[in-house]
């Protein structure tokens, strides 16, 4: 009998050993905490003497776990998937009433939306109306401010007058278009200035007034006009000038005009006409040029013309240019003058001496000619 009672007492220690075994085990999974440690302990020692705890204790860590997840998905399906598993869940009022929250700022994010894109202050106010206190109503605010002022804004401009525009700025000193409203006053107040120096301008209606209104106010509104009407008049004094065609009548728009838009034709005119009235009078014949040189391939000669007199010498050329030379005593020049058939004329500024007139056909090369008076 005696083996027997050594081999009960051997099993009695391994059942014993098995027993602190599980205990410890089970004291590990409690410190812990956590699912996979419960799951494992649960696959070791399955039907053991803490099994029903641990599971209740795995449930409940299961049921926080959808929960969290629930929340960290924060989405209507989130917690419907939550309310689905855990119908008696500790946190069914909160997984319902998040369901609401989130449907009820679906709503509020698509009303935002089509408020949006009507983008009316008919629209934001109406939202308002529906969802006072949102995420949205601060800009739902701005939105109707900025409309305001944009529409006011389009009905100052519009008016372009200053009283609008000081009323802008009266309601919105710190608005959008501050600065282009002052910049606006600021040229409606130059615009009446000049206004008024405008009439008194028009009023006047010479050359001279408009001249010195261009230089004062090159940049006026009133600057194109200006010089509009300068040069009508200038036309129309010119138009006149040819109308008379006399001497007096072109050196006339010349001292008005010196640097006009016919000045050049002007000059010719008068040189022309000088010459006609030296032809009509009595006249000597003129000192033959020489002809230094030939050049038949231009279109140009150059004249040498030394005065030779104790008087101021005027030498003028008449054809396909007219020009006029003045020499003093003695003096010399040499100018250039184009090809063509020309009447010369010379004079002196002394009354008892004759002038001199002639015909001279230049066709390209160099000459030379003198004046002197005989005794």
């Amino acid at each position: 009998m005696r083996p027997l009672i050594h081999f009960l007492t051997v099993g009695s220690i391994l059942l014993l050993l098995n027993s602190c075994a599980v205990k410890k085990d089970y004291e590990r999974a409690i410190a812990l905490d956590s699912i996979p440690v419960y799951e494992e302990y649960l696959q070791a020692f399955p039907n053991r003497k803490y099994s029903t705890e641990v599971e209740q204790r795995l449930e409940i860590l299961y049921h926080d776990k959808a929960w969290k997840n629930a929340v960290s998905q924060n989405s209507i399906a989130g917690y419907k998937n939550y309310l689905i598993n855990y119908n008696n869940g500790k946190y069914v009022e909160n997984a319902r009433k998040r369901i609401r929250e989130i449907e009820k700022q679906n709503e509020i994010d698509k009303a935002w939306k089509n408020t949006r894109s009507e983008h009316t202050i008919r629209g934001y106010q109406s939202f308002l109306q529906y969802y006072p206190e949102t995420k949205y109503s601060y800009d739902a605010k701005s939105y109707i401010r900025k409309i305001e002022e944009q529409n006011l804004w389009t009905i100052v401009s519009d008016k372009n007058d200053i009283k609008s525009y000081e009323a802008y700025l009266e309601k919105y000193p710190s608005g959008k278009y501050r600065l282009a409203a002052k910049n606006k006053i600021e040229i409606l107040k130059e615009e009446n200035f000049m206004l008024s120096i405008w009439k008194e301008t028009k009023l006047a209606n010479t050359y001279k007034v408009y001249a010195d209104f261009l230089a004062k106010y090159p940049y006026s509104k009133y600057a194109s006009e200006a010089k509009k009407r300068m040069r009508e008049i200038e036309q129309s004094d010119w138009d006149w000038a040819c109308l008379m065609d006399s001497i007096s009548a072109y050196e006339k728009y010349n001292t008005k005009y010196p640097n006009g838009k016919y000045i050049s034709q002007s000059e010719k005119k008068i040189i022309d006409l000088e010459v006609d009235n030296i032809f009509k009078g009595d006249y000597g014949k003129l000192p033959p040029m020489t002809k230094t040189s030939n050049n038949y391939y231009t279109n140009n000669n150059t004249v040498e013309i030394r005065n030779r007199t104790r008087y101021t010498l005027t030498v003028r050329y008449s054809g396909n240019e007219s020009i006029k030379i003045v020499l003093e005593p003695g003096q010399k020049t040499t100018k250039t003058i184009k090809n063509g058939r020309y009447r010369v004329t010379a004079s002196v500024d002394a009354a008892y001496v004759t002038n001199y007139a002639g015909t001279e056909s230049l066709k390209g090369g160099n000459h030379s000619v003198e004046y002197y008076i005989k005794k």
